[in-house]
C-alpha cells in the first residue's frame, strides 16, 4: 500500500473526532513541502537550523543588486531543495524578480516578488515535475 501524505496545516480537530484526514497526491505533497522551504527561515525549524531558505535573509536587503538576489537566491534555493526533497531529480530552477503596483486606499506602493518555477523528475514514477510560485519580498507574503 502506498504512503499516504496529508495536508499541511494538519486538521487536529478532525484527528481527535475520528475522521478522515485530507490526503494528497504525492505530485501536491512534494509541491506542498517545497513551499514550505521556501517560506522557512534558517534556524525557525530547531531539529535542523539549516533548513529554510535564503530568501530571507534577503528580505529587507533593498541595496543588493537584483541579478545578484536572484542568483543568490536560486543557488540556496537548488542546494535545499536537492538536501532536503528527495523524491526529485534532474532538478532546474529558474527565478525571476519581478514587480507589480499594490493600491490600498490612498496609498500606491511597488512590490518585488519572486516568481519560482522548479522542474524535475518524481524518482518513484519517472513523472515530470513542475511547480510555480509567487513570493512577495519585503516582507516576504505569498501572492
Amino acid at each position: 500500500m502506498a504512503k499516504p501524505y496529508y495536508q499541511a496545516p494538519f486538521d487536529f480537530k478532525r484527528f481527535f473526532e475520528k475522521k478522515e484526514l485530507k490526503k494528497l497526491s504525492m505530485r501536491d505533497s512534494i509541491s506542498q513541502f517545497i513551499s514550505v522551504i521556501i517560506t522557512t527561515y534558517f534556524e525557525e525549524y530547531t531539529y535542523d537550523e539549516g533548513f529554510g531558505s535564503e530568501i530571507w535573509e534577503t528580505d529587507f536587503d533593498l541595496l543588493i543588486n537584483a541579478n545578484v538576489l536572484k542568483e543568490q537566491i536560486k543557488k540556496s534555493l537548488a542546494g535545499q531543495i536537492r538536501t532536503y526533497e528527495k523524491r526529485l531529480s534532474d532538478i532546474d530552477l529558474n527565478v525571476e524578480l519581478m514587480e507589480s503596483l499594490s493600491e490600498n486606499s490612498d496609498k500606491v506602493r511597488l512590490k518585488k516578488f519572486l516568481n519560482i518555477t522548479i522542474r524535475g523528475t518524481i524518482i518513484k514514477t519517472d513523472e515530470p515535475f513542475l511547480f510555480r510560485g509567487d513570493y512577495y519580498l519585503a516582507p516576504l507574503s505569498y501572492r
